[in-house]
């Protein structure tokens, strides 16, 4: 018997650039069928006022004191997801089983048992007539994983279905890096530290622009490694945490640098710090599979092949399209939630048995 459900994933990463739309069919196993991707950019006024909103929220307190500010917010994002949810349900006539919905988060604080994803899936249900997962991260979090990183189980699902015969790190480069290894039925993963954050953030704060493209600021500038050293005679990314917040990352050190420089400076700490770890953690003859936005900065990728001792491929090379397997991983999650299937282990998010996924919201 088939338990394949049609679901619709959709994420707002740490960049904050607007929302990933993906829909899947699949069992919750190893059947995944990809039906469609779309992206929908967020508003500038929009974009704005959500940055400057998590860059004053510090803590659950923050929170409360701006309540009505956080509500408007969130409701304000819910009816973009909304948008780009009927838009893609209009245009490809599909109809849904589930909606896996993550939110926006603001605050990443596994240390305090937290992390908040700002979204109201009522609302979103409501306006999209369908079943919504949310909440992906509170089971883990309760029975004392760090909610982070989700997506592990859904990249197993992808190395078994493209059948490597290496070992296999899934590298993501979001707006924070993180790996998954996969070997046979071995899963294991963890933030690395800064993916896009830092340049993008330089970049938002000095010329108002939103990313590098194609890394080609990074191209004209000049190297700083002696700051990058000192740098990292305070800071170890590469031991320290398993799972981090975008706000735990500063480009201070590069202030002072000509823009150009620091640009290339902060491209090229980043490419460092993910490949040393990869140098130090994986000895072995490994695939290494890129995915996420941090792909498409040819200066960034060529900084990190010319550190990393292994082969590094897109996941687009199997079919996969690398903009969206965080929204093709949550319409997976969804259905493993809705099947009651795990979705975090020790390995992956240091909880501490395997946990199940998120809770069912429905008003339609």
């Amino acid at each position: 018997m088939d338990k394949s459900l049609i679901s619709l994933g959709l994420m707002s990463g740490t960049s904050m650039d607007g929302v990933d739309a993906s829909i899947i069919k699949s069992d919750g196993d190893q059947k995944i069928d990809i039906l469609c991707n779309k992206f929908k950019e967020y508003p500038n006024k929009f974009r704005e006022k959500l940055n400057s909103y998590i860059k004053r929220i510090k803590d659950l307190e923050d929170i409360s004191n701006n309540i009505d500010e956080y509500r408007e917010i969130e409701r304000e994002l819910t009816l973009i997801h909304s948008e780009i949810a009927n838009k893609i349900l209009k245009i490809y006539k599909i109809k849904l089983d589930l909606v896996g919905f993550h939110g926006q988060t603001i605050l990443h604080r596994p240390e305090k048992k937290y992390s908040i994803q700002m979204g109201d899936p009522n609302l979103l249900s409501q306006k999209i007539k369908s079943k919504v997962v949310f909440n992906f991260r509170k089971k883990d979090l309760d029975e004392g994983g760090e909610g982070a990183p989700l997506t592990p189980v859904f990249h197993q699902s992808i190395y078994k279905k493209i059948k490597l015969a290496k070992p296999v790190v899934f590298l993501n480069i979001g707006g924070v890096s993180n790996f998954t290894y996969c070997n046979r039925d071995e899963l294991m993963a963890k933030d690395i530290g800064p993916g896009n954050v830092l340049i993008d953030e330089y970049l938002k704060k000095t010329k108002n622009l939103n990313f590098d493209k194609d890394g080609i600021i990074a191209s004209k500038g000049k190297i700083e490694k002696n700051l990058i050293n000192q740098f990292l005679e305070h800071e170890n990314y590469t031991i320290s945490k398993h799972s981090y917040d975008r706000g735990e990352f500063d480009f201070n050190f590069v202030k002072g640098l000509k823009f150009e420089d620091a640009v290339a400076t902060l491209t090229y700490f980043t490419a460092q710090i993910i490949a040393d770890f990869i140098n130090i953690n994986f000895k072995e003859n490994i695939e290494i599979i890129l995915c996420g936005g941090g792909r498409k900065n040819k200066t960034l990728i060529k900084f990190m092949e010319k550190k990393i001792n292994s082969k590094i491929k897109m996941i687009d090379d199997f079919g996969f399209d690398g903009d969206f397997t965080e929204s093709q991983a949550f319409a997976y999650l969804a259905i493993r939630s809705f099947y009651n299937k795990k979705i975090s282990f020790p390995s992956t998010t240091k909880v501490k048995a395997p946990a199940t996924g998120g809770e069912i919201f429905e008003n339609f």
